[in-house]
């Protein structure tokens, strides 16, 4: 396994940890539905982090999957943290980081759509 994938997995491990533990706080901390958004955000993402991961190593052209992997990870990461941020900590540095980061992570999902198409092109005859 290439070392960028081996980051991204040990990455993926880490946002989805966050992403209980935010899961916790908002439960047990503060009521908060952008916490609950937020966590389950993590959550999601870091599974289809290891699931893209693991289609990387049977694909064609893994090098897609791996970018979309990484902007997934630095989206959901760059979202949960700004949200838990703000809630934990009332610290907003950088307000339009939120929906930024909310922008790259669905532009992932879409990079998921295209590294797809280009694995399905690839397997026709």
């Amino acid at each position: 396994m290439p070392n960028s994938a081996i980051i991204l997995v040990i990455v993926a491990g880490l946002i989805g940890a966050c992403g209980v533990a935010l899961a916790a706080a908002a439960a047990h901390v503060t009521d908060s539905t952008a916490l609950r958004a937020a966590s389950e955000i993590a959550m999601v993402h870091a599974a289809a982090l290891i699931g893209l991961l693991a289609m990387s190593r049977h694909s064609t052209g893994p090098i897609y999957w791996t970018i979309a992997a990484a902007m997934m990870a630095l989206g959901a990461t760059l979202f949960t943290g700004t949200v838990a941020l703000g809630v934990l900590a009332d610290f907003r540095p950088l307000p339009a980081l939120a929906p930024i980061s909310g922008s790259l992570t669905i532009l992932s999902w879409l990079a998921v759509v295209v590294a797809g198409l280009l694995e399905w092109l690839r397997s026709k005859p």
